[in-house]
């Protein structure tokens, strides 16, 4: 053999065995399934529940192993860096590789290029719900905050690539600040406050390799929050404060799993007096329950992944506290136990989920000052019916010509010939109803058993100008029982 054989030969062999390599080792190294971030795929099995055949053994094996196989992270953390530091590129199409080593988001860029996702209808839309939720509150003698927590990108825009340049200057949050302003819903502007304090601060106030805010951007949010609520914020950021090295940073674990370098953490010493109540198993609880003796007041927050940092703070500042991440914000807990301040809280990114998903709580009584009227053409009405706890709920959507409304009711007439008339929530329910389909013609509302006796039906109406438009009528006998969300 000669020697150009042998080294073609080897070479080869060495392809050959680097490839077979991540299979071989296998059954000796196991892919830690949380390195990524996300779920993993399971196992491959031969049957499905029912017993039959599973017709979609070879693709789901296909993806056991796609995310199973040996140096798997290893190898994705190589790659990923090999991208970001030659090419200044990510190989996640969720992360944004940015300036000095910062990570964003992918999501986020829509609204650092200072596109509006929302449309001056659904705007409108968005700051109906938060005053209806802001009415109920102050009739429940409660009071109600609205804060939106900025992306990452819209408080550090110095630190995306270079080639991200805006394309406006107003974007989803700024078009529904300025709508907000008109109305009587307490809005924390958070974003004012992290920018100003961003500008002067010799620290960061969000992680780098994590799409949240770190332990000093939760301390300003705090501060905010107490401050628009005009409650004392016990002055916590006057503790001690240190940085710890071990925070394991979100974007950081999807670009390069296999990596171990941890992000800065900044921790406040603020005595943590405060105690779960029931069943507590981690912060991303549905539902987390707290209680303070040395508290004052009482919290219902309605929070997402920011609220995280934000619940030892409040927690030891209020005697009581209620946390929901539920998409249903469950409102209607300020009518069952004492609540002094709601807080609903959501990320920039998601803004347009006020859209899809109706708040929990009792309808509005409505007295709309004109007759419906009907309007030919008008497309049939959508709309499904579930028994959701104490209400019966009515959801759907109605013909286009009217997304541009005002307002949307709800009349139902009862047997007896008696009618009661409802506001609606002007929300898309996507989920729900199973369809991707979505827009400003969609409505949610929850009506109390007690006032849909059985054989009741509902007139749907959208107020347009000064018209208000008959969008069809639907029947009110739930067709499915409310699914658990834990």
């Amino acid at each position: 053999m000669s020697f150009k054989n042998a080294v073609r030969i080897g070479y080869a062999a060495a392809v050959c065995g680097a490839l077979l390599l991540p299979a071989v080792l296998m059954p000796f190294l196991h892919e830690d399934a949380g390195a990524e971030n996300r779920t993993l795929a399971e196992k491959p099995a031969l049957r499905t529940v029912d017993g039959s055949l599973n017709r979609a053994f070879f693709a789901d094996a296909e993806a056991w192993f796609s995310d199973h196989f040996a140096l798997r992270g290893q190898l994705v953390t190589g790659y990923g860096k090999l991208t970001s530091s030659l090419f200044e590129t990510s190989a996640e199409p969720d992360v944004l590789v940015g300036r000095e080593g910062w990570l964003f988001y992918s999501e986020t860029l829509p609204d650092a290029l200072g596109e509006q996702r929302l449309s001056e209808t659904e705007i409108r839309h968005a700051v109906r719900v938060l005053d209806l939720m802001h009415t109920y509150c102050t009739e429940h003698g409660a009071a109600f905050i609205f804060a939106c927590a900025p992306n990452k990108a819209s408080i550090y825009p110095n630190y995306l690539p270079a080639r991200i340049l805006p394309v406006s200057s107003k974007n989803t949050l700024d078009a529904l600040q300025e709508a907000l302003f008109f109305t009587n819903v307490k809005s924390c502007d958070l974003r004012k406050t992290l920018r100003n304090l961003a500008k002067t601060a010799d620290f960061p106030l969000y992680h780098k390799l994590d799409t949240h805010w770190n332990g000093d951007g939760a301390m300003a949010a705090y501060k905010a929050l107490m401050r628009t609520a005009m409650l004392d914020d016990r002055s916590f950021d006057d503790y001690p404060r240190t940085v710890a090295h071990d925070f394991a940073g979100d974007l950081q674990k999807m670009l390069l799993p296999g990596s171990a370098e941890p992000d800065d953490n900044p921790v406040y010493a603020v005595p943590q007096t405060y105690r779960t109540v029931g069943r507590f198993r981690s912060v991303d609880d549905m539902t987390i329950r707290t209680a303070c003796a040395d508290g004052e007041g009482s919290l219902l927050m309605f929070r997402d992944s920011f609220g995280r940092a934000l619940i030892p703070l409040l927690s030891q500042r209020f005697q009581s506290c209620t946390y929901s991440r539920a998409e249903e914000m469950p409102l209607d807990l300020i009518a069952e136990q004492k609540t002094d301040t709601v807080i609903c809280e959501i990320v920039e990114r998601n803004l347009p989920n006020l859209l899809l998903h109706a708040p929990r709580m009792a309808a509005p009584a409505a007295e709309p000052a004109s007759e419906a009227v009907q309007k030919d053409g008008t497309a049939p009405l959508v709309s499904a019916c579930r028994s959701a706890g104490s209400y019966v709920h009515l959801y759907g959507y109605f013909d286009e010509q009217f997304s541009d409304s005002s307002a949307v009711y709800c009349t139902v007439t009862r047997p007896d010939g008696s009618q009661q008339c409802f506001e609606a929530f002007p929300c898309f329910e996507q989920a729900l109803l199973g369809t991707e389909q979505s827009g400003a013609n969609g409505f949610s509302v929850y009506l109390p058993e007690e006032a849909v006796p059985a054989g009741s039906a509902a007139e749907i109406s959208a107020v347009c100008g000064n018209v208000r438009y008959l969008a069809g009528t639907a029947g009110l006998t739930p067709d499915r029982e409310e699914t658990a969300t834990e």
